[in-house]
């Protein structure tokens, strides 16, 4: 699949969109996250959705695209299959997906991501680890003594961020120069079967040089981290003079 590049703006002008305001963007972040992502699956070409359907049945699941939300809202980007050209809902700018990147290119980054780490959290009857997905931030903060824990959490939070990056660079085929932490935030969301979960959301800026371009555009097509069905993983870049 040939991957497109997309800027989607929510046609808040529409007489058909207008009334749909209040629903189409709510007020709560973690609904607005869900019906972001619903909202994103109406410009999927139906092919395209056949075939995520078809993975889903098989046990197999695929993702059929990466986005996130703009800092304005109702904007959002959108890495992926060539968005629908007639959408009630947004006024559409594509492009096709081609970065030309060499070794030594340095880019600047905005990345919203789910960053998580694999954790022994106890033993089962057997004796056999039980583990769980952690958040790296949450994960740190538990080392932080209590008293401490409200005043350093944003930059514990930022050190995790970066750990958790740095520790992926090579294999991803960059070098990570430096980074900044914009916002960190806990989101909780509805799982199947009535339960529900919470997501840590890192907003990073920064900069970073290309070490192997292959590598880090493979990882650029798939996503950073988790969380992707919630706007996480898509790393905006833009080359640096």
């Amino acid at each position: 699949m040939r991957l497109h590049f997309s800027r989607l703006t929510l046609r808040r002008d529409a007489a058909d969109i207008a009334p749909l305001l209040q629903v189409l963007q709510p007020s709560k972040s973690s609904d607005r996250l869900s019906v972001d992502h619903r909202l994103l699956w109406t410009v999927i070409p139906t092919e395209i959705r056949a075939e995520v359907e078809q993975s889903r049945t098989a046990g197999t699941p695929k993702s059929a695209f990466l986005w996130r939300a703009d800092r304005q809202p109702g904007r959002y980007y959108l890495l992926g299959p060539k968005p629908l050209e007639d959408s009630p809902f947004f006024t559409i700018e594509t492009k096709p997906f081609e970065p030309a990147l060499s070794p030594g290119n340095r880019l600047a980054f905005d990345l919203r991501l789910n960053a998580t780490i694999d954790r022994k959290v106890s033993e089962d009857g057997r004796g056999k680890a039980v583990r769980q997905r952690c958040d790296v931030a949450m994960d740190l903060l538990k080392e932080e003594a209590k008293p401490d824990r409200a005043g350093s959490r944003m930059q514990l939070a930022e050190k995790a961020a970066y750990d958790w990056l740095t520790t992926r660079a090579t294999e991803h085929g960059f070098h990570l120069d430096k980074l900044r932490l914009e916002g960190y935030r806990a989101e909780r969301f509805a799982r199947r079967g009535g339960k529900f979960g919470t997501l840590g959301i890192f907003d990073l800026k920064g900069a970073l040089t290309i070490t192997e371009p292959n590598s880090f555009l493979a990882r650029l097509r798939q996503g950073f981290g988790r969380g992707k069905a919630f706007g996480c993983g898509l790393m905006l870049i833009k080359r640096i003079a």
